[in-house]
């Protein structure tokens, strides 16, 4: 069995659900950390999802509701540390103001047996 780190690398999100990490095929990724900044002047929602594979962005697979990050605000949410991203998922965002809130963090990527 094969552990390697990988970076979720830091980007802008966007006002639509977009996917910002991917777990390769085979691959089971666990969250070890992700934090996420309000780089604007104003409060910004921001909503993330671990949608499985072949799925999309819903209700059903959101673990962060609209969380609300004040302006010049970071926030580390507790619930995507150690969140495991079955081989496939994506880790998928939003926010409510497009280039308002900048994500970046990191997985440690598992395989083999």
């Amino acid at each position: 069995m094969q552990r390697v780190p990988k970076s979720i690398v830091p980007a802008q999100l966007t006002t639509s659900a977009a996917t910002y990490y991917s777990a390769g095929s085979g691959i089971t990724a666990t969250i070890n950390n992700l934090s996420l900044t309000n780089t604007s002047a104003n409060p910004v929602a921001v909503t993330l999802y671990n949608v499985p594979a072949a799925g999309s962005a819903s209700a059903a697979n959101e673990f962060m509701a609209a969380y609300t990050l004040s302006a010049g605000q970071t926030y580390v949410p507790p619930q995507a540390i150690g969140l495991q991203l079955a081989p496939g998922s994506t880790l998928q965002a939003l926010a409510g103001t497009g280039a308002a809130v900048t994500m970046m963090g990191g997985v440690y990527e598992t395989s083999g047996s």
